[in-house]
């Protein structure tokens, strides 16, 4: 009976073999035919699917492309850096009229990311010339894509000028080819591995196709790291940088064309995850996989699964294969014009040379075939009514995604036969709708002319007219006061005579509805010399800015004596005067306007007052202030003022400057936020941001003090050493006015922006005033937050000799200087429980100079980082000195924590003595004691070891699974020696009956079982010329 058993692993283990050998026929069952012709393929294109003048079969692609001088097969090996780098530079200079080498940045360890561009003028963007890149080698160990780059390179220029088709392939594309993104791990990988993993990553162990911007930012994988590493930030640039139509990357481990999503909502396997673009993807990865031999085939062949792989149609949606989150694909697909697939160009990803000669003639085609889409569907320019290009509109077309025009106003949009509604749109033009036809074959061509539009909304309400040189911002700041602007607004909409000298030297920002906490961000990224206020009280103008800000030959009793004249001045106006209201100076003062000239003009009390018509008030309130008198750049107009005060404005942060001046720290935009990053990647990383604009010098502060001093001062060399620390040194609608707060709810979204790029974020310090005190968020249950915050009370000059809020000691509700905030919140369903710190640094009233308020919080904050870095870290590593894979459990006292990092944990702990034991499943559980100092970080390595062998452990679920095989295989040998021995010896004489004896191979002894693959699919390859 056990023997019946072995015959049937060994029935199961044959067909194993068989089925995942890398050049195995693809044979379909009679199911799979069946699915296949359900499959997305056969519902968007039905018979049209198997029409090769449709989608190309390999021999139609021959006729087509027709004589050409192929590779010398004696070039055909694999390439290292070196030698890549070589080739790369003989083709740039044997054929300098049609390649352009480049780069777009260097790896982790600092080798060149060439790109060669191949194109009739390489060197310059030809208008209406579409651009087309081919990116391989993303995981350095699967090297066929890397190969064929270089064989492609080749191919295209020694045929130029020589074979019609591929000239006029290169005459009429800019063709960019990158062999290898991840040259580092290439270096790593070895000759020879078909399935294996070394060099698959960079050299910081990152995975560069899960480390992009994730669609779903929960489902990061741990693969793909925290952030981008150094090639994955060169290559976004780089797709942002050229207007990329169409791409393809190229992968090892299978034989399908993959196309997007990657990503499902779910972030299951097995689910299919389709783009707006579905139809076209799926007729691009068909049109790949159709002209290779073997890949468009329907069935079961070599892949991930250890029985392989079964696709039909050798395509496939990428999440209906697997999942996969932080793809390349994906994250083009979502940012750039560029439709993206990804090849798994066949299943050994590292072959030896014997084998490339074969897959480059499989694939050489394809490469071909794939290139010819970016001369399909829609091109053209969008243009203005003067002709010139329109940058940025966006082109929209009913079945996709939207596309943007370049700078010159080009777009190309890859589309399949069929009539589309196309949607083009502007935020200075009106909108335009075609209905086009787009025919098989070459794209059609199409220049789109726009309208301007005379009312342009730029953000939250604001309309801006005129394109001059003075800039003002005008608002309301009641009832009357928005009335007046809103019909400014539309007497400004068209054109008039009474506003065309006005308009021509200036620019008017007119706010419908105005509101300090939406347009501060508007108000913080465009600078103003005038503004406008318009309210409610007897007519009189007020003046809020300084007298320096005042243009020198304004004359505001004159100015006022027009205003009265609008109005009949025997009528007693008995309303209040809202220009004098503390709300309206301290709405102007959070303006933070310092060189800014600030005048209210108060037009009555009564909105329906006939006297508030719109010629009544802006001739008089408007036009009158030719009393101004001032001049501008020489003119002289209605409102041409002299604002040479304002001018010594300074562009950018010089804080910002300087940090990126000296390389101390890396600058990165999150969304609409700008964050000073410090450290290297180590834990804890630390959060600190200002939700006022008050408080937004500290964090200025203590980026230049940590830039300045961290390699002078130990304290802050060892916060850097051993964390990294996120400053937020802008964020949009920052808290102009001091208040006091009651929740972090008006924080979250900010917060989790930042989470979702940093995903394992320990510690939040947010910096505001209205009033001075702490509170805190104790998400991680560990009464870490409370511990800090008493820290930070206790370094503090003010807050340390109160118990309440000093701030308020006269009110009897007032807060302790350190509670618990206990409110909802979204932080606590969260997967990464964050503490939090909100510390309230000054009262209301305080009139505090910006140095002065970081130097009462300078210490409580580097002590607070101190306190944070402290507890335990170090690596986890088997014998062997490779990282122990997630997760690893630590277990101290009561508390447990698994691992996030493979080969790493850090773990907080207050000062005192534990002990901590790590277990991980199939090692042996390791346990230390240690001492935990305050402010300090203790380093202890853990080092796991497989258990000792005992006859228990053969029969753990794993182990008895490969005790079986084993024996199975033990079996088999014994069985094949003996046949063969017996086979020798019984029929020698058949040698001799006409049939010749081969030689003996290495591999007959003792080699392995791919070596018997591999070897005997020699005769197939071409012999070397």
């Amino acid at each position: 009976m056990i023997f019946g058993c072995f015959i049937t692993w060994f029935a199961c283990i044959s067909t194993i073999v068989s089925a995942i050998d890398w050049n195995s026929e693809i044979i379909a069952s009679p199911h799979e035919l069946y699915l296949a012709h359900k499959d997305p393929l056969w519902t968007y294109f039905n018979k049209k699917s198997e029409n090769v003048s449709v989608f190309h079969s390999q021999e139609y692609m021959q006729k087509r492309v027709g004589k050409f001088k192929d590779i010398d097969q004696a070039r055909i090996f694999n390439h290292n850096y070196l030698s890549l780098t070589a080739w790369l530079k003989e083709y740039a200079n044997k054929y300098p009229n049609i390649t352009w080498l480049y780069s777009i940045g260097e790896s982790v360890q600092n080798r060149t990311l060439w790109v060669l561009v191949i194109s009739k003028n390489p060197r310059i963007h030809v208008l209406g010339i579409p651009e087309i890149k081919y990116v391989a080698n993303m995981h350095g160990n699967e090297v066929v894509g890397r190969e064929a780059m270089l064989y492609l390179i080749a191919l295209l220029c020694e045929n130029y000028g020589k074979n019609k088709y591929l000239t006029k392939l290169v005459n009429s594309t800019r063709i960019h080819i990158m062999p290898s993104m991840n040259p580092d791990g290439y270096e790593m990988g070895n000759e020879g591995d078909s399935s294996g993993y070394n060099g698959r990553s960079n050299a910081h162990e990152i995975d560069l196709n899960r480390n992009f911007p994730a669609r779903f930012s929960f489902h990061r994988e741990k693969s793909g790291g925290v952030y981008p590493e150094k090639e994955t930030l060169a290559v976004m640039k780089w797709f942002q940088e050229y207007p990329f139509v169409l791409s393809a990357n190229f992968h090892g481990g299978s034989l399908v064309a993959n196309y997007p999503y990657d990503d499902s909502e779910t972030g299951q396997d097995n689910v299919y995850s389709p783009t707006p673009d579905d139809r076209l993807f799926v007729a691009l990865a068909f049109t790949y996989a159709r002209a290779h031999p073997k890949m468009w085939k329907t069935g079961r062949r070599c892949g991930l699964n250890i029985n392989g792989d079964v696709f039909l149609n050798g395509i496939t949606n990428g999440a209906k294969w697997y999942h996969l989150a932080g793809g390349m694909q994906d994250w083009q697909y979502l940012h750039t014009n560029c439709m993206e697939i990804t090849i798994e160009m066949g299943c050994y990803k590292f072959p030896p040379p014997q084998m490339l000669p074969l897959f480059w003639n499989e694939h050489k085609y394809s490469l071909l075939a794939f290139m010819e889409y970016a001369h399909r569907g829609l091109r053209g320019f969008v243009l203005d009514q003067k002709g010139n290009g329109v940058k940025n509109a966006k082109v929209t077309v009913n079945e996709g995604k939207s596309i943007t025009t370049t700078s010159e106003g080009e777009f190309w949009r890859i589309l399949l036969p069929g009539i589309y509604t196309i949607t083009v749109i502007h935020r200075k033009y009106l909108p335009k709708v075609l209905n086009i036809t787009v025919d098989e074959g070459a794209a059609k061509y199409i220049n789109i002319t726009l309208e301007p539009k005379l009312c342009k909304e730029v953000f939250y309400g604001i309309q801006v007219r005129g394109e001059g040189t003075v800039r003002i911002a005008v608002f309301g700041i009641d009832a009357i006061g928005e009335s007046i602007v809103q019909k400014l607004a539309n007497a400004t909409c068209l054109p008039d005579d009474l506003f065309n000298q006005a308009i021509q030297y200036s620019t008017l920002h007119l706010f419908s509805s105005f509101s300090p906490l939406e347009h501060a961000f508007y108000f913080k990224n465009h600078e103003m010399d005038v503004v406008l206020l318009f309210g409610q009280g007897p007519p009189k103008s007020t003046i809020f800015s300084a007298g320096m800000n005042t243009p020198s030959r304004f004359d505001q009793t004159s100015f006022d004596k027009s205003l009265l004249n609008a109005f009949d001045n025997s009528k007693i106006m008995n309303c209040s005067n809202r220009m004098l209201d503390r709300m309206t100076s301290s709405m102007v003062d959070m303006l933070n306007m310092m060189k800014t000239f600030q005048i209210g003009i108060s037009l009555g009390c009564d909105l329906l007052s006939p006297q508030l018509t719109l010629a009544t008030v802006l001739i008089n309130a408007y036009a009158s202030t030719k009393h101004f008198g001032i001049t501008h750049a020489g003119k002289s107009s209605i409102v041409s003022w002299d604002f040479s005060s304002t001018q010594d404005k300074s562009d950018g942060n010089p804080s910002l400057q300087f940090i990126e001046e000296k390389g101390c720290a890396s600058v990165v935009n999150i969304g609409l936020m700008k964050a000073v990053v410090f450290g290297d990647g180590r834990m804890p990383y630390i959060l600190v941001m200002a939700i006022e604009q008050k408080a937004a010098s500290v964090i200025y502060e203590i980026a230049v003090d940590f830039c300045l001093l961290s390699t002078q001062n130990s304290v802050l060399q060892e916060v850097l050493t051993t964390s990294t620390l996120i400053l937020i040194t802008e964020m949009p609608f920052l808290q102009l006015n001091c208040h006091d707060y009651s929740s972090f709810k008006p924080f979250e979204s900010f917060i989790k922006q930042v989470s979702d790029i940093y995903p394992v974020i320990d510690n939040v310090i947010l910096l505001g005033t209205g009033g001075m005190k702490i509170r805190y968020k104790d998400a991680s249950k560990l009464g870490k937050a409370k511990f800090l915050a008493l820290n930070y009370l206790s370094m503090h000059p003010l807050m340390r000799t109160n118990k309440i809020d000093i701030c308020n000691r006269n009110n009897l509700s007032a807060l302790p200087t350190v509670s618990e905030f206990h409110d909802e919140s979204q932080l606590e369903k969260w997967q990464r429980k964050m503490d939090i710190l909100l510390v309230q640094m000054a009262c209301c009233d305080y009139n505090y100079e910006a140095e002065h308020l970081y130097e009462n919080n300078k210490a409580p904050l580097v002590s607070t980082f101190s306190m944070m870095i402290q507890g335990i870290s170090g690596t986890i590593k088997g014998v062997d000195g490779d990282s122990v894979k997630v997760p690893v459990k630590l277990k101290i006292g009561n508390l447990i924590y698994n691992t996030n990092v493979d080969g790493y944990y850090y773990v907080w702990l207050p000062p005192g003595v534990y002990t901590l034991h790590a277990f991980k499943e199939d090692y042996q559980s390791y346990t230390f004691s240690t001492k935990i100092i305050q402010s300090k970080r203790t380093v202890h390595d853990i080092f796991l070891k497989r258990p000792s062998f005992t006859l228990l452990s053969l029969f753990k679920k794993n182990n008895f699974f490969i005790l079986l095989v084993a024996l199975f295989i033990l079996g088999f040998i014994h069985i094949g020696l003996y046949r063969f021995n017996f086979l020798k010896r019984t029929r020698s004489s058949r040698w001799e009956d006409g049939f010749e004896r081969l030689p003996l191979n290495d591999f007959d002894s003792d080699g392995s079982d791919e070596d018997v693959i591999l070897t005997s699919a020699e005769s197939s390859f071409p012999e070397p010329t």
